[in-house]
């Protein structure tokens, strides 16, 4: 590897893209907690792991280790993973 230059500037594009990529994760920093807290809730009310994601762009896992943390009633059966029932057939 060569020499790394310090007086490294982005362009004023760039610049601008880092600036706002940053600003960006300090507010999901910020707002996560919040989701996170709000989340069991909002499914004890009926509202889905995928819905949830569906409005946050966090994944349906995300949601659904909420619910096991919290022990909200699951409203299907596990179809994959360890908690998933064999189907008929299956060894």
């Amino acid at each position: 590897m060569g020499h790394m230059a310090t007086d490294y500037e982005p362009n004023e594009d760039l610049a601008a893209l880092f600036a706002r990529y940053k600003r960006a994760r300090i507010t999901e920093k910020q707002l996560l907690p919040l989701v996170k807290k709000a989340a069991p809730d909002e499914m004890r009310k009926g509202a889905t792991v995928s819905r949830l994601a569906e409005l946050t762009g966090l994944t349906d896992e995300v949601f659904r280790r909420i619910g096991r943390e919290h022990g909200i009633e699951r409203l299907r059966e596990p179809t994959v993973g360890k908690d998933a029932k064999p189907k008929i057939g299956d060894s």
